[in-house]
Order: C-alpha cells, then structure tokens, then sequence
C-alpha cells in the first residue's frame, strides 16, 4: 500500500501558520479594541461573558469528535479505508448538529432559571450568540478535516483571516449604517461572520476531499466506537476550555456590571496570540504525528517534535519580552476602564506560554491509549482553577483570578510533557528491544 498521507514538514507552511495566527490576533485583537471603547462597561461585560459561554457551550457540541478527526481521518487516508472515512464524516457532522439544538435549548431554560433565582438582569447577548452554536460547532469540525486533507493553509485562511476580518468589518460599519454598537449588535456580527464561514469551509472541504472518498459508499457501523473514543478528547477539550474562559464567568458572578470581568477579558485576549500560534501548530503538526508513530518511524517522530518545540520557544521568548517591556501600554488601548490589568496580564501570559509549549503533550499521550490519565489531570487542574478563582477573585479581583489560571496551568502542562517524555522513551527502548 502507498501511503497517500504527507509526513514531511514544510516550512513555508509552516511560516504561514505563523502569519495566520498574528493575522488572526490583530484582527480579533483590533475589534476588541474597538468594542471597549465603544461599549459601555457592563456592555463590553456582557459581550465577553457571551462569548466565553458559547466557547464553552461549542467545546461540548462537538464532542470531541473534532479532536478525535485529526486522529482518525489521517489513519484513514492513510490505510484508503474510504467507506469508513465518508461514514465517520457524515455521522459527525449530523451528530454535532443535533446536539447543538439540544444544548440550545438546555442553555435556554438553565439560563433563565439561574439568573431568576440570582435576581440578575438576562443577559439576552448570550442567547442570541448561542443561536449560531450549531454553525460555530460545525466550522470548529470542517477547520479539522480541511486541515488533515492537506490544505491547512487554506483552512486557516478561512479561520484565521476571513472569519476575524468580516467580523471586524461589520462592527465598524455599525455606526456608518446608523446602527448602535451593542454587546447584541457585536454578538450578531460575530455570528453572521461565522455563517458566511462555514458556506466557504463546506465549499473547501468538498472540494480539497480526495476523489476516492467522494466515490465511496458511507459505512458508519463504528458509531459508539468513535464516540467512545472521543469522549476523553471532548472532556480534556472542555477541561481546557473552563481554565481559559471560565474566569471570565466567574468575574462576572463575583462583580456583575463592574470592568473586572471586563479588564480579565483583555488580559486573556491579549495572551490569545500564545495559544493561537500553539493550536495552529497543533493542527499542522498532530496528524503527521499520528501517522509516524502508525509507522514507528523514531527519528522522524523526535525530529518533527523537536522542530515544532523551537520555533514555539522562540516566539514565546519574543513574546513575553513584550510584554514586560510595553504591557502597560498595550492594556492602555482599551481605554482608561481597564489599565488596572497589567498584573493579570503578566501573570496569565506566563501560564498560556507554558500551555502552548507543551500543548502536544496531552494529544500525544491519549493517542497512546494514556486517556484516563489526561482527563484526570485536566480535570484536577480546572476544578482547581475554577475553586481559586472564587477564592482569590473574590479577593483580588481580575489578578486572582490570573493566579488562579496560571499556577493549575503551569503544573498541569509541565507535568503533561513530563509523562509523555517518560512514556515515549520506555517506547523507543521496548521498540529497539526487539
């Protein structure tokens, strides 16, 4: 059999990663900018609680089976198994689609009784945003399956680019149109964005499929199996999920309509290049993987880590030397509400560079059949997070909650790479044993 599946690093592909992701930051970075200054405080809250909901609300619509896709779909080119390949499409994106309306409607009714039992103020900018869950969901899945069938750069042109850029586009025409910038009208430009994303991504996925799979005839016996397999991907996803935007939330119960959860927002959004450049990498680097350790190529597997390890490291390096020297600066952008959010931003950025640095290490060791352990250390991690950020917000605001992100963060990932080093070495030596 000739394997269909490219191994071999590029590197222009690999600096197109790069200058999608920065693209990607200041783009988002520059409509965020905008919608601090343009919206009032409590607004520019509730814009961001929308947004760290229906993140967390899509890391569950698509069960994992994104995650599971940069697996599963490179195995399958790999050994030409079309029927399984079309069948596993076809299931997910139904599966995924479903399970968004369902959500939608426990998001609804959970929604509307928590805040009556709080006596808070609806926030209607939630709901409306999670009207686009299924959309948001299904892009999330085609972004993976576009990048396994070899054109990552166009997927993440879409993703990156034109997805952030029409978003921007539209938030800036409010006013020209005699529209006010709310946190409904952004949520509803952000939505639109992701619509005309997803008509072009189901466009460049029939597309950039390979022709054999286009000719096959589905075969989805392996339904339970592929849900199976997927439920720890879905749980250390969402695990992820709460560390990074659950604070979000939490600043928001602790402070509603005060800029604290406003000014945690903006730290995190600025840390966001950190952890765009270690998903964008993941995506282009994770299914080579997969398929070199299918062929227990060693070299080939060390090679590729390493590679991927030093060019993170070194943008890290340039990174928090920026924000170190011009931190202040960069929080001065959104205005005078938040220049109160150096330390959180300083704090943060130390536990989203570790994350990004060892980002493949959990990927790595559930593809080994390690998924308990992942789950459970992720788990720990974020219960963790979310038990601090109560603790310490509530004392310190949007900087306890940075503490309260970044130390579970640094242990969790440090202690991730440990385990997927050690058991990658027992490996290689039981390999060379025989």
């Amino acid at each position: 059999m000739n394997p269909k599946f490219s191994v071999q690093p590029n590197n222009f592909s690999s600096m197109m990663l790069f200058g999608l992701s920065f693209c990607n930051y200041a783009l988002m970075y520059w409509a965020n900018i905008f919608l601090a200054r343009h919206l009032a405080i409590d607004a520019f809250g509730d814009y961001s609680v929308a947004i760290s909901t229906v993140t967390l609300l899509s890391t569950l619509a698509t069960m994992g089976l994104e995650k599971y896709a940069l697996r599963l779909i490179a195995l399958y080119i790999e050994r030409e198994n079309w029927p399984r390949l079309r069948g596993f499409l076809l299931f997910s994106m139904r599966a995924i689609f479903l399970f968004s309306i369902l959500l939608l409607g426990i998001l609804g009714l959970g929604l509307e009784t928590f805040l009556a039992l709080q006596e808070a103020d609806f926030h209607i900018a939630i709901v409306i945003y999670a009207g686009f869950l299924p959309v948001i969901a299904l892009c999330l899945f085609l972004i993976e399956v576009i990048t396994v069938y070899g054109v990552q750069i166009l997927a993440l042109a879409l993703y990156r680019f034109f997805l952030p850029s029409v978003f921007l586009l539209l938030i800036i025409a409010l006013p020209y149109a005699q529209l006010k910038v709310t946190a409904v009208s952004a949520v509803l430009c952000f939505g639109t964005a992701w619509c005309l994303t997803l008509i072009l991504m189901l466009i460049t996925a029939r597309a950039a499929s390979p022709r054999e799979l286009r000719q096959a005839k589905a075969n989805s016996k392996g339904r339970r199996w592929w849900l199976k397999n997927s439920l720890p991907l879905l749980i250390s996803s969402l695990m992820m999920t709460l560390l990074t935007s659950g604070g979000i939330i939490i600043l928001e119960i602790l402070y509603p309509s005060q800029a604290e959860a406003g000014t945690y927002a903006v730290a995190m959004n600025t840390v966001a290049l950190i952890s765009l450049i270690g998903t964008s990498t993941n995506r282009y680097y994770l299914p080579m993987l997969v398929v070199l350790l299918e062929r227990r190529d060693q070299d080939a597997i060390k090679a590729l880590l390493g590679k991927r390890m030093r060019l993170i490291a070194c943008f890290i390096a340039v990174f928090l030397s920026i924000i170190g020297i011009w931190g202040q600066e960069i929080i001065d952008l959104f205005g005078a509400n938040y220049s109160q959010g150096y330390q959180a931003l300083f704090i943060s950025a130390f536990g989203a560079a570790f994350s990004t640095l060892f980002s493949d290490s959990p990927y790595y060791l559930q593809f080994m059949g390690r998924n308990r352990l992942v789950v459970s250390l992720m788990s720990l991690a974020a219960l963790s997070m979310i038990a601090l950020s109560f603790i310490l917000g509530a004392r310190y605001g949007s900087t306890g909650v940075a503490m309260a992100y970044a130390v579970p963060t640094l242990l969790l990932f440090s202690s991730l790479k440990w385990l997927a080093y050690r058991h990658m070495c027992v490996l290689f030596a039981a390999q060379k044993s025989l």
